[in-house]
């Protein structure tokens, strides 16, 4: 029997000794690194550890090993991963060991790059450059042509760029990652024309004070999170806030949390909130749908006090068609109260031609406004089969601005505390629906103008997104003129519902659903 046993263990060490010659595969050793007790010509082991980042690029590329950095130090340099292959079972690990986080300083350039690789994990760092205008050009974490890896437990400050940035990646998780004080953006991810970043999660994660690069002044930054050019994303429970404000240009501007020229994206439990612009520049919203953006959601989300719109639904000139995007059970305070015409949901269209910004359902959502429209529609804003059904909008005189070319409202509240309610030239929601066909339904007046009497108070300072359901002034009161008002959707548009509310509660609970994001039981 022990004859046996001993032949299968050798059997199996030269099974796994085959296989990772085949694949290229070497299992991954460990290489630790102390800037107080360390020396570059030790072996790396946690006893005798190696010292300087140069020397760690050195040894890594002859050798893949994780790395670990002494906790509560200070290690200036570049660390540059290339071309190097873990596996699922014996992954790449980049992270502080001993007490506290090690912080590597990348100075002027990159702290990490990480190239062609994948299973890399990289957690429990603090990533710092020397400042967006301080010398600082690059991102602060790069991963390029990178897959199956993993970011967590990660600050990154004081980059030109992104604090984390994704180009042409794909399955890779971004968890727990704080990006403040750097310049683009907080954390950006974006593939090429030739190959989409993809089948990414970004969750947990908070953009603060990403002010703007002083370097582009030709296009817009100082952005919370941004996708582009990605395919099947999901960004989760996350926060943006005070971002773009030294914008060094005016025109087209930053957002909190948004995405372009993009498929599948998903933006939920999400707080984006007094994000910035420019003096005169554009934008500055809470979140963003914009051009090329494809079968994608907004749902969950709380955007307030923005300079620009809570919700933009975007298309520029060159943009691949918009089409077949949602935004439900979302809730807009007080955003737009700065950039000039723009509202708590917001439409433009750059590209002068309808079939080019098409295909969006705006439901069961509440906007709150007291100094902007709830819906503004840009001069240029030619669209095609946009429906806001179910929602409540609740603001002060002028509930939408604009031209309206393709969007059909059936079945919203629409109130304000004065009772005096302007639908673009129209004085009342009657006049309103009887010149424009809007809020009827088989030729009945189907909206409704009266008070929702919901909880209140309407104002918040909310900012963790899992406390979102103490957002309680937004429920509708037990005697609400509301209960069991709300429109069909499913059978009029084709278009379902999510399982739950705004607050978890299952959908519907009675005998139909509430205007709203509340269902009252």
């Amino acid at each position: 029997m022990k004859k046996i046993l001993v032949l299968f263990y050798f059997f199996g060490l030269l099974l796994f000794f085959y296989c990772n010659v085949e694949t290229g595969l070497r299992p991954v050793s460990n290489i630790y690194i102390d800037d107080q007790t360390g020396n570059d010509r030790n072996p790396g082991t946690i006893k005798k550890p190696l010292r300087t980042i140069p020397e760690v690029n050195k040894r890594i590329q002859e050798k893949p090993a994780s790395l670990y950095f002494a906790g509560g130090q200070i290690f200036e340099g570049n660390l540059i991963l290339q071309n190097l292959k873990g596996s699922e079972a014996d992954s790449i690990f980049i992270g502080s060991y001993g007490k506290g986080r090690a912080i590597i300083n990348g100075v002027d350039r990159e702290a990490i790059r990480i190239e062609n690789c994948s299973y890399i994990r990289i957690e429990n760092l603090d990533l710092k450059g020397s400042g967006r205008k301080n010398g600082n050009t690059t991102n602060g974490l790069s991963l390029v042509h990178t897959t199956k890896s993993r970011v967590g437990q990660i600050n990154a400050e004081g980059f030109q760029k992104s604090g984390v940035d994704l180009y042409d990646c794909r399955n890779i998780d971004v968890k727990s990652v704080f990006a403040y004080n750097n310049g683009f953006c907080g954390i950006n991810v974006m593939g090429s024309d030739k190959k989409l970043s993809g089948n990414i999660l970004i969750q947990d994660c908070k953009a603060e004070n990403n002010p703007g690069d002083p370097t582009i002044l030709d296009n817009h930054s100082g952005n919370g999170i941004l996708v582009g050019v990605s395919d099947s994303v999901m960004i989760d429970h996350c926060t943006a806030t005070n971002n773009g404000w030294d914008m060094p240009r005016q025109g087209n501007g930053p957002v909190g949390i948004w995405t372009w020229q993009s498929d599948h994206i998903t933006i939920q439990y999400c707080i984006s909130y007094r994000n910035k612009t420019s003096e005169g520049g554009k934008d500055g919203g809470g979140f963003d749908l914009d051009g090329g953006v494809t079968n994608s959601v907004i749902q969950y989300c709380l955007s307030y006090e923005n300079h620009g719109a809570g919700y933009g639904l975007f298309q520029y000139p060159g943009a691949s068609n918009w089409s077949n995007n949602t935004i439900r059970y979302c809730v807009s305070i007080n955003d737009a109260h700065t950039t000039e015409g723009a509202g708590s949901f917001f439409i433009w269209n750059g590209s002068d031609e309808s079939k080019q910004l098409t295909g969006c359902y705006i439901y069961n959502n509440v906007a709150y406004n007291s100094s902007a429209p709830v819906i503004s529609f840009e001069n240029a804003s030619d669209h095609e089969s946009f429906n806001f059904c179910n929602n409540i909008f609740l603001g002060s005189g002028q509930l939408i601005s604009g031209k309206n070319t393709g969007s059909k409202f059936i079945g919203n509240v629409w109130w304000t505390a004065e009772n005096k309610i302007k639908f673009m030239e129209f004085r009342s929601l009657a006049e309103w629906a009887e010149a424009t066909g809007q809020e009827t339904l088989n030729g009945r007046i189907i909206g409704i103008q009266k008070d929702p009497f919901l909880r209140g108070p309407f104002d918040t300072d909310i900012t963790d997104p899992y406390n979102l359901n103490m957002l309680i002034g937004y429920t509708l009161r037990p005697d609400s003129p509301l209960r069991n008002q709300g429109i069909d959707i499913q059978s009029i548009y084709g278009a379902g519902l999510p399982q739950t509310d705004f607050y978890g509660n299952p959908i519907p609970q009675g005998d139909d659903i509430e205007p709203g994001i509340f269902e009252i039981k």
